[in-house]
């Protein structure tokens, strides 16, 4: 007797978080505070995909950031800069699909270059729900 096994496909919808930096001083790292909890840091327990991160809003004047993914409090190589992710331009530059591991993430921001040091915030598309 064969028995066939049912495979239950369980569709993820993609989740949208935003990322706000302090601005305390330039040229410093700090850590993004998950503006929907209040932490610095989130934890995957399951594989997730980042699909696409972009400014929300663009950075005001000249002011450039650069943006870095951190797992186990390890800077990983995937890196986003506030010129290339504006979403008004014809030449922004998408970052994902970067397949994600279980681990402990956040997101690390520098501010560059001259000028008062000043707050930014990002929206960062995730193909499933952050545990």
């Amino acid at each position: 007797m064969l028995r066939l096994r049912r495979w239950v496909f369980k569709l993820a919808l993609p989740v949208q978080r935003t990322y706000t930096s302090d601005g305390a001083a330039l040229n410093v790292s700090t850590f993004m505070t998950d503006n929907q909890t209040g932490q610095t840091n989130f934890l995957t327990l399951t594989p997730n995909v980042l699909q696409d991160i972009t400014n929300n809003p663009d950075p005001t004047g000249t002011l450039q950031y650069q943006f870095t993914l951190v797992k186990n409090g390890n800077a990983t190589s995937v890196r986003a800069f506030s010129n290339a992710i504006s979403p008004t331009t014809a030449g922004r530059v998408p970052i994902g699909p970067v397949s994600m591991s279980s681990g402990s993430y956040q997101w690390q921001c520098v501010q560059q270059g001259a000028g008062a040091a000043t707050a930014t915030t990002i929206l960062v598309r995730y193909g499933s729900p952050l545990n």
